[in-house]
């Protein structure tokens, strides 16, 4: 296996990362139901996101933290579901990549895990207040 280093690198991990989202029994109903996702266009907003984080693109220029806070205004987050988020982010990354940026990219996950909840906890739709660690 190799490290991400390339914008194809992102687009496997991505595609292949919300693949798993969209079918999974926790998180599927939120993405696909409740926020309604065109899969379409999300993915290269996400493919985006990624590469500016970790191949230090500048093409990223959106507000990543309220639509998700949107969601959570119509459903109760419950912090397995950023747990089981986290789980498929980090097996997708093992499965697809080893390295250092695969390794940066759980840390981001990590980071961005940690301050969504923390905005939803002030926005008050929280049931539980613990982030659970990788398994």
């Amino acid at each position: 296996m190799k490290d991400i280093t390339t914008s194809d690198d992102i687009r496997l991990l991505v595609e292949t990362f919300y693949g798993r989202v969209h079918k999974d029994e926790v998180l599927g109903p939120i993405f696909n139901d409740i926020a309604q996702v065109d899969w379409e266009h999300h993915l290269p907003i996400m493919i985006t996101f990624w590469e500016s984080l970790l191949l230090k693109s500048r093409g990223y220029r959106r507000n990543a933290l309220q639509p998700h806070l949107e969601v959570f205004q119509k459903v109760d987050f419950h912090p397995e579901q950023m747990a089981r988020w986290l789980k498929l982010f980090d097996q997708t990354l093992d499965d697809c990549f080893e390295g250092s940026n695969a390794e940066k990219a759980k840390g981001w996950a990590r980071g961005i895990a940690h301050n969504l909840q923390k905005h939803i906890v002030m926005q008050g739709n929280i049931v539980g207040l613990q982030i659970q660690e990788r398994e």
